[in-house]
C-alpha cells in the first residue's frame, strides 16, 4: 500500500543540475508550531497565515539559502517537506509569500487518505512518511543534485537523515532497511525498500542539520555524527550553512544582524553561540574566525 502524500514540484531542474538542493521541514524548522499540546494542534488548520509565527531568526537563513554563496542571487533550488495535510499549503504558502520565502515545492502529508484508510497509528508516526517523501522527492531530482537537508528535533529527522543518507551513499543496503528501521513504527517496509532501491545513489546528501527548538542536549544527536550536526538556534544554523559553502559569510553576518535588530540579540549572545560551536566542534576553525569577524 503506497503511502499517500502530495507532491509539487514547480521547478524542473535540467538533467544535469549537480548543485544544492535545500530540502526543509516545516513545523517547528520554519513555523514556531505548537505540536505539545492537542490545543495547539487543533489550532494549527484553524490559523491564517498571519498568524502563524516563524522560528526566531529562520528567515534571514533560508534567505540567504536561496540566494546561495555567490556575490549575486542565485536562486538555489528550495523544496519543503511537511507533515501538515495538503489542505493548509495555500495558508503555508501565504506565510511564505509574506516572509519573502521562495519555494520551489512541496511534499505534504495525506492525512485524510489515512484516516479513510483507517490506518490512524501512521497519522502520529513521521519516520516512514519522511523517508517516503524524501525519496519521492529525489525520484524527481537532477541525480548529481547534492541535498542539504534541515530538520527539528520535534520528530525523528535526524535518524531519517542518517539513514536516507546511508542509502543515498551506498553504506546502508535497502534490503536492510527494515532491520535498521525496527521499532520506527514503519507499516509496509516493501514499499519503503522498493522506494529506497530506486532512489539509491541518487541526489546524495552533502549536509544534514537539526534545530533544537526543544532545547534538547545537543549531545543526545551525536550517533548522527558527522551526517548530521545540531544547532541551538538560526545563528548556529547559519554557521553549518556557512561551513558547507551553502551561503555567504555576507550572509551570515546579514543572518546576525537580523537576530540582533528583530530579537534583541547582544553580542555576549553572539559569544556565547559561537563558544558552543568551538567546543562542540560542529564547524571548522576557519568558519569560526570568518563568523566572528561578522558579527555586527
Amino acid at each position: 500500500m503506497s503511502y499517500p502524500l502530495r507532491l509539487v514540484d514547480e521547478r524542473p531542474l535540467p538533467a544535469d543540475y549537480d548543485g544544492p538542493v535545500h530540502v526543509w521541514d516545516v513545523d517547528q524548522t520554519y513555523l514556531d508550531t505548537d505540536l505539545s499540546s492537542l490545543a495547539g494542534m487543533l489550532r494549527i488548520p484553524l490559523e491564517m497565515a498571519i498568524d502563524k509565527r516563524t522560528i526566531p531568526g529562520v528567515v534571514a537563513v533560508l534567505r540567504e539559502c536561496r540566494r546561495g554563496p555567490g556575490p549575486r542571487p542565485a536562486s538555489v533550488p528550495l523544496y519543503f517537506v511537511s507533515a501538515s495535510p495538503p489542505q493548509l499549503e495555500g495558508v503555508i504558502r501565504r506565510r511564505m509569500l509574506l516572509d519573502g520565502v521562495e519555494p520551489d515545492g512541496f511534499v505534504m502529508k495525506d492525512q485524510l487518505a489515512l484516516a479513510l484508510r483507517g490506518a490512524f497509528r501512521r497519522l502520529r508516526t513521521q519516520v516512514e512518511y519522511k523517508l517516503t517523501a524524501l525519496w519521492s522527492l529525489i525520484a524527481v531530482l537532477p541525480p548529481r543534485a547534492r541535498l542539504v537537508l534541515v530538520g527539528d528535533d520535534w520528530e525523528s529527522d535526524a535518524s531519517v537523515f542518517a539513514r536516507l543518507a546511508a542509502v543515498q551513499a551506498g553504506e546502508l543496503a535497502p534490503d536492510a532497511l527494515p532491520e535498521a528501521l525496527a521499532g520506527a513504527g514503519v507499516a509496509d517496509p516493501p514499499a519503503l525498500v522498493e522506494l529506497a532501491r530506486r532512489a539509491q545513489g541518487r541526489a546524495r546528501v552533502e549536509s544534514a542539520c537539526v534545530l533544537l527548538t526543544r532545547g534538547r542536549d545537543p549531545s543526545a544527536f551525536e550517533a548522527h555524527r558527522p551526517v548530521v550536526r545540531a544547532a541551538r538556534e538560526a545563528f548556529q544554523l547559519a554557521a553549518v550553512l556557512l561551513d558547507g559553502g551553502f551561503i555567504a559569510a555576507a550572509g551570515a553576518a546579514r543572518v546576525a544582524r537580523r537576530l540582533r535588530e528583530a530579537r534583541g540579540w547582544t553580542r555576549a549572545a553572539f559569544v556565547e553561540s559561537l563558544a558552543d560551536l568551538s567546543a562542540r566542534r560542529l564547524v571548522s576553525d576557519e568558519t569560526l574566525v570568518v563568523l566572528r569577524d561578522a558579527l555586527p
